[in-house]
């Protein structure tokens, strides 16, 4: 009973600052709109409500994870290509995101997709030997979207089993928040459970989704939609010029690039110069052979399978002059785009790889993520497969 004395007494200090902050946040966040969409911020991204509720007739889904945070600001990056076009594009994606939190998110939200299509930006990086490890999966692990995922009595049972064995083993790592999802799939999935537990579990899920709401909502407040013109869903779709946007993103890259591995100039500065001494061929035994992630990426797509949604796979490359530098054996690199190719052809899913980009100077604006050009190519690409058939 002490659990309970605790939720009653978080309950009301949570209502008291609650009524202050929906004084500020202004309640509900305005759906059927461009904005939140590709609106990039994680707080959306881990809230099954704010997902939801901005879910329309014509939304697909654009997943990721760090690359989104790159080029924000330029006419190149999705949430403006796409604004622009007119299309209803849900983007998830932060750092820490990989294939297992996609595949629930994807398990959460597929029953609202009425536009069932989906694309999936693949980091090679991601397919480490390691895979995703337990920090980086609870730091971009949501409740929300985890109990949505019980609940989806679409979803065939198998994946349920799999998607719960592997996230409870990586939550491994944080005590309180396994605790909470053993106590939500033992209620949701396995209808079990005593009073008590019943009890923390519906004052859990109440404090939370008020919390998430807020703080989603506080955010938009504050930042969505910050500095933006006005754009209306009128329906009509128009498509971006293309060959005009990537000359432009060319011009403005090598305004800023002047060191010899074709990255930025600021962030080589910031991440790659500090590194160069210890990082000289230091990665000869490197290898993306093998990595939980692919097994990983195969329950997504197996997810996505299940629920009717058509998916394509990005592939992002990696910069050869960096990696060559590491000594990062070329052929060791490869295997990714290979195995991932496979994997798809295997599920059924449609392949674009940009991994032979890797030497395409103005491509990258580091060693991973995408420069103007780069995103202009993925969104031509991810256009076309929206607007498909």
């Amino acid at each position: 009973m002490k659990k309970i004395a605790a939720f009653i007494t978080a309950a009301m200090l949570f209502c008291i600052v609650a009524v202050a902050i929906h004084q500020i946040a202004g309640g509900k966040i305005e759906a059927n709109n461009l904005e939140f969409g590709t609106w990039i911020n994680s707080k959306k991204d881990l809230s099954y409500s704010a997902i939801k509720s901005n879910i329309q007739e014509d939304t697909v889904m654009m997943m990721g994870s760090s690359e989104f945070q790159y080029g924000k600001n330029t006419p190149y990056h999705p949430t403006s290509i796409f604004r622009n076009a007119n299309m209803n594009v849900m983007c998830i994606g932060a750092a820490k995101n990989q294939c297992l939190s996609h595949a629930i998110t994807m398990a959460a939200v597929a029953p609202e997709l009425k536009n069932k299509k989906a694309i999936l930006i693949l980091s090679p990086t991601w397919f480490s030997k390691e895979g995703i490890d337990g920090s980086g999966f609870s730091a971009r692990f949501s409740e929300s979207l985890y109990t949505a995922m019980l609940k989806n009595d679409s979803l065939s049972e198998k994946l349920k089993e799999k998607l719960v064995d592997r996230s409870k083993t990586l939550l491994k790592v944080s005590p309180s928040m396994k605790e909470n999802v053993d106590r939500d799939t033992k209620i949701i999935s396995e209808g079990e459970g005593n009073f008590e537990d019943k009890i923390n579990y519906y004052m859990h899920r109440w404090l939370a989704n008020e919390r998430e709401r807020l703080s989603v909502g506080l955010m938009w407040k504050i930042s969505g939609n910050k500095n933006n013109k006005e754009y209306k869903n009128d329906g009509k779709v128009s498509p971006p010029d293309w060959d005009s946007l990537a000359e432009q993103a060319d011009e403005e890259f090598f305004k800023s690039c002047s060191n010899e591995f074709y990255m930025s100039d600021k962030m080589f500065k910031k991440k790659i110069k500090p590194i160069m001494e210890t990082k000289k061929n230091s990665q000869a035994n490197r290898t993306f052979d093998d990595s939980p992630e692919y097994d990983d990426l195969k329950l997504f797509l197996d997810v996505c399978n299940n629920q009717g949604v058509d998916v394509m796979l990005v592939m992002l490359p990696v910069s050869g002059y960096w990696y060559d530098y590491t000594g990062f054996p070329k052929e060791n690199r490869k295997v990714v785009e290979d195995k991932v190719g496979e994997i798809a052809a295997d599920k059924g899913a449609e392949f674009c790889s940009f991994f032979d980009k890797g030497y395409t100077k103005g491509w990258l604006t580091d060693h991973v993520h995408p420069a103007g050009k780069g995103w202009v190519e993925i969104n031509e690409k991810a256009y076309e497969f929206f607007n498909k058939d």
